[in-house]
């Protein structure tokens, strides 16, 4: 059935129905990184069992979720702005817990990566339309604020992960639950994927606690169909999406290729058990992502004293400040210190994982915003997800030919990657100020 409801003027739900709205999201958000992170705690054991390299696993951890993941954004953003936003997200939850439980009945390379696929599709369409409610539920003023709150749900997400995950990663590799009813049937790793993904199905019934937002459209005159009116809209305005989406796509190479290649760093050169990094790491990430209230708290504060580009600015502003504690994380002998350098450059570059999509929804009419904010997710997605985390799989592999230069590998993608991110922040903030100020004149 085709939604049918667009707002007449900007009215948007009471606060704490808005609010109910991101904390089910964030939810929500929080099952779908448990579903994407989990095989960074088994790195090990699935190219023992597969027979991987380096190069093969990247494909997985990366290209394989990305490649979907980005592709789906596009129909998925077409069924946001055309129907009720809650049953395509309830279909893509089932979508990415059944592809994320598929995991644990593969046998084979090829099997592995088609499941890793319906992981990334159903994701993509998650976020896409997560975004959209969000944008739909607040005013601008209080826009920032919100999106941090529900992207600190993904980061949790990660943090929660390995914090959990870890030790339960840990039971099962050892054989804790051999003995459960059809468990015996699966190597280890692979009832870690079933006893995780399949009941994760039933989470997609919260998507119907909160009511679907108003659009807030503009007057009739917006086309729906296809993305070519969103495809003109960004290319009037280059040098604000340039610096948006390869900016953010950048940072978000670098976090993402951290976050999973730094398990297999801490096991391979300081022999950490999956128990221990997962409590290690869990607590890191969690604590960083403590910080996305007050990434937002200050954009907005900066927004409302008439910079309209905040944004982009503060992306730079902490990409500088976290640069260098990334580079010290995997240089530096004491895997304790690795640990904590981490956790503070997650603390400062969480700032690009809640503005990037804040800004996005600013800058764009609310009429296009669902596919230019898949376009926005398809972008980010494949720079940030597919590119990342297969260089340093392949670095380890091909450039330095030592399973043991891992962490050179991540010095190289930090130190190339953030240059980037940062040339085109600088690059995009005076493309932020010229169209916000030609929306607001």
């Amino acid at each position: 059935m085709t939604d049918q409801s667009v707002a007449d003027g900007p009215t948007y739900p009471r606060g704490p129905m808005a609010w109910l709205t991101v904390a089910v999201l964030f939810l929500l958000y929080i099952r779908s990184l448990a579903d994407r992170y989990l095989m960074a705690l088994m790195v090990e054991p699935i190219k023992k069992g597969l027979h991987l390299t380096d190069t093969q696993f990247s494909l997985l951890q990366g290209p394989a979720f990305a490649v979907f993941y980005c592709l789906c954004a596009i129909p998925v953003g077409l069924m946001l702005d055309r129907y009720r936003r809650r049953m395509v997200l309830f279909v893509c939850i089932l979508v990415w817990s059944a592809g994320a439980g598929a995991c644990g009945f593969a046998g084979a390379f090829v099997m592995l990566m088609a499941a890793r696929a319906l992981v990334g599709a159903g994701e993509a369409g998650y976020t896409t339309g997560a975004y959209s409610i969000i944008g739909d539920s607040f005013p601008p003023s209080r826009l920032s604020l919100a999106m941090a709150v529900f992207v600190m749900g993904g980061l949790m997400g990660a943090g929660i992960v390995f914090l959990l995950g870890g030790p339960l990663v840990g039971v099962v590799l050892e054989g804790g639950i051999a003995h459960w009813p059809f468990m015996s049937h699966f190597a280890p790793w692979q009832q870690a994927f079933v006893i995780t993904g399949i009941p994760g199905m039933a989470f997609a019934f919260l998507v119907f606690l909160f009511p679907e937002p108003a659009r807030h459209r503009q007057p009739a005159g917006s086309a729906l169909g296809g993305y070519r009116e969103a495809l003109n809209f960004i290319l009037t305005y280059p040098r604000c999406f340039s610096g948006i989406i390869f900016g953010i796509g950048f940072v978000y190479t670098v976090t993402i290729a951290l976050q999973i290649w730094s398990p297999t760093f801490l096991a391979r050169l300081h022999g950490w058990k999956p128990g221990q990094i997962g409590i290690a790491m869990g607590v890191a990430q969690l604590l960083a992502a403590l910080s996305l209230p007050l990434h937002g708290w200050v954009v907005d504060r900066l927004y409302n004293a008439g910079y309209r580009d905040a944004h982009l600015r503060w992306c730079l502003i902490s990409l500088t400040v976290a640069a260098p504690l990334a580079v010290a994380a995997y240089l530096v002998s004491n895997p304790w210190a690795t640990v904590v350098l981490f956790g503070l450059f997650m603390t400062c570059i969480h700032s690009g994982s809640s503005m990037g999509p804040a800004s996005v929804q600013l800058v764009t009419p609310a009429a296009l915003r669902g596919r230019v904010t898949a376009i926005f997710v398809l972008l980010t997605g494949l720079i940030g997800m597919g590119l990342g985390t297969f260089l340093v799989g392949f670095m380890t592999d091909r450039l330095f030919g030592d399973p043991l230069k891992v962490g050179v590998s991540m010095v190289v993608l930090v130190v190339g990657g953030l240059i980037l991110a940062g040339g085109f922040f600088i690059h995009g903030c005076a493309g932020v100020r010229r169209l916000i100020a030609a929306r607001e004149g």
